[in-house]
């Protein structure tokens, strides 16, 4: 088998406002309630680029949908510029679209409010960019917007548009179902392996991702998971949670797919991965972008976008406990949805009180664990401490392990949460909310979340 490596970025969010004109309180309030840096997106996407191009092993490069903020026609008319520069620096780029670039209420900002912007519909953004993918496809599903292609011999990547009906269902349709089943079989036929890469995840990142974000996953993820396992699809790449994880799901038949979800450009901690296929299996390796051409006063890019992320935490936090309209608006950031916020109002506003004025040492004392509270930790704030756990769900790294005192600590006050509380994983199984902590404070799974080897498996029919 023929060596070869591809990198994949994804959820570039790019939002044109150097040329839409975007300025003024209401463009600084829609960017603050934001997880990604809006205003900062194309210096961003420039800097990124110029990093991909300069790599001259390799000529690869896969985006994996949301390539605009809300589907402006003037921040896809701007990006094709940016992906023809980079192809010009000799790339073979091949992207999809998801719900964030059509039909998405896109809008520009000015002093005095809001104002409507053109955009293009599903139909024109495939014509848009049929450059970047569409005119190398060796098969396309229509309806979807998917496509097939041999980007390297002994290789078919599937991608695959799953934003469903385009509104309000994102998966996959009985049609591309049976369009993905006959490509796996026309790969299988012609000694190929398949690669696919689509939006929305199939597995989530963490255990608390479907608890609020249920409706985020891929559409009918239970089924479509083992389904690619035991069609031979081994590897799956996705992005829209904004969230670095690598994780895997094996059937009953003993197949396995891997999957691997690939953070926002746009958000800290600003990260592409490149993906080394050789004999044995596929090397994964993620990069953080170092550098953009903003005002970063001295940080770097990683250190810039996790300040903004920082802000907005804290902006949630209090909301939670102060201003439950405002947490509405912010909790759109992380997908969980209004009515979620409302069903949960009371826990929320206990929790915000509890989170924003108490330190472990004071909360270990009303809950009677303060033996399991280590002075090293006892002044530290709770507060402080979730802003961390959220930060290290989005970088993929979260090294809590049962040997650390924030460990012990933490467990031991989650211990007192009433043991009515039920929950269920992604696959609707039970699952103890000590368990949901537990994968918050350190990653249990086989692979790491950042840089790991995903070997070949057999497969079984």
């Amino acid at each position: 088998m023929e060596k070869f490596n591809f990198y994949q970025i994804t959820d570039l969010h790019y939002y044109g406002n150097e040329e839409i004109g975007s300025y003024g309180k209401h463009f600084d309030l829609r960017c603050g309630i934001d997880q990604k840096c809006v205003a900062e997106s194309g210096a961003i996407i420039d800097a990124a680029f110029a990093e991909l191009a300069a790599d001259k092993d390799n000529e690869i490069v896969i985006i994996s949908g949301d390539l605009t903020y809300d589907g402006e026609k003037i921040s896809h008319d701007l990006l094709l510029k940016k992906l023809q520069k980079l192809k010009d620096a000799g790339k073979r780029i091949f992207v999809t679209f998801a719900t964030h670039d059509f039909d998405n209420n896109a809008r520009g900002y000015t002093e005095i409010g809001e104002f409507k912007l053109e955009e293009y519909t599903r139909a024109e953004l495939r014509e848009h960019y049929k450059d970047f993918g569409w005119n190398e496809a060796v098969s396309e599903h229509v309806p979807s917007y998917s496509y097939a292609v041999k980007m390297v011999p002994g290789w078919r990547f599937l991608m695959l548009n799953d934003d469903g009906d385009g509104r309000s269902f994102c998966g996959y349709d009985e049609t591309l179902i049976e369009w993905i089943k006959n490509q796996a079989k026309e790969a299988e036929k012609e000694g190929e392996r398949v690669i696919a890469v689509t939006h929305h995840p199939m597995l989530p990142p963490g255990l608390i991702y479907p608890l609020f974000s249920h409706r985020d996953m891929l559409g009918g993820y239970e089924v479509t998971a083992p389904m690619f396992a035991d069609l031979g699809i081994q590897f799956c790449f996705t992005g829209h949670t904004h969230m670095q994880s690598v994780t895997c799901i094996d059937t009953a038949r003993n197949n396995r797919l891997y999957h691997v979800n690939t953070g926002s450009i746009a958000a800290y901690p600003a990260p592409y991965r490149k993906m080394t296929v050789t004999e044995k299996g596929i090397d994964v390796k993620t990069y953080n972008l170092g550098h953009f051409d903003w005002d970063l006063q001295g940080r770097t890019a990683e250190e810039h976008m996790k300040e903004h992320f920082l802000f907005m935490i804290k902006d949630i936090f209090d909301s939670m406990e102060n201003d439950i309209e405002h947490f509405k608006q912010l909790a759109k950031g992380f997908s969980m949805d209004e009515k979620t916020v409302e069903t949960l109002k009371p826990i929320l506003k206990i929790l915000g009180k509890i989170v924003n004025g108490l330190t472990f040492k004071t909360l270990g004392r009303m809950l009677f664990v303060s033996s399991k509270i280590d002075p090293m930790i006892e002044n530290v704030k709770v507060r402080d401490f979730l802003m961390e756990l959220v930060i290290n769900l989005y970088s993929g790294v979260r090294r809590y392990t049962p040997d650390t005192v924030e460990y012990k600590a933490f467990m031991a006050i989650v211990s007192r949460i009433p043991k009515a509380v039920k929950l269920k994983d992604h696959f609707g199984n039970p699952v103890e909310i000590s368990d949901v902590i537990e994968d918050l404070l350190y990653d249990k799974g086989e692979f790491d979340n950042t840089n790991t080897f995903l070997p070949f498996k057999e497969i079984h029919s």
